[in-house]
C-alpha cells in the first residue's frame, strides 16, 4: 500500500496504485504524512512546503483556529443580514425598545452596528 497527499486540499489517502496522482498535485508516500496520519493529527494542521509535511506548531494552530472560529461568525452575521424583512424590522422595534429604555435609565443608546457586533462576539463561543 502506498500514501497520496494532495498538495492543496490536504487530503490524504492510502491507495493500492498512486499511478493515477500526479506529482505535481500530490505527494506520493510522505514518511511525514504517514506519521502525522498515523499519530490522528488532522491534516487541515499540516504545513506543506514542497514535498515536506510538517505540523503546525501550537501558535499556528491557534490561528489558524481563531481564523476558522472568526469565518464562521461572519457566516453566521451575513445570515443575519439576510434575515426576512419581518425579522429585521422586529429586531429594530426591539433595540428602538431598549433604546428607550436606555436613555430613561442615562444611558446611550445603542445602535444596530454595536447590535450585531455584540451578537457577532457571541456566536461561537
Amino acid at each position: 500500500m502506498a500514501s497520496v497527499l494532495n498538495r492543496t486540499t490536504k487530503e490524504y489517502r492510502i491507495v493500492a496504485d498512486t499511478s493515477g496522482f500526479p506529482p505535481a498535485e500530490w505527494i506520493i508516500n510522505s514518511a511525514q504524512a504517514d506519521a502525522l496520519f498515523a499519530a490522528g493529527v488532522p491534516s487541515y494542521y499540516w504545513n506543506i512546503v514542497g514535498d515536506v509535511v510538517t505540523e503546525m506548531t501550537a501558535a499556528e494552530k491557534a490561528a489558524f483556529d481563531l481564523a476558522g472560529l472568526n469565518r464562521s461568525r461572519d457566516l453566521k452575521l451575513t445570515d443575519f443580514n439576510n434575515v426576512e424583512d419581518i425579522l429585521r424590522a422586529l429586531v429594530q422595534v426591539l433595540i428602538d425598545e431598549v433604546n428607550t429604555l436606555r436613555v430613561a435609565a442615562g444611558l446611550p443608546a445603542r445602535t444596530l452596528a454595536q447590535l450585531r457586533t455584540a451578537i457577532r462576539n457571541k456566536l461561537g463561543t
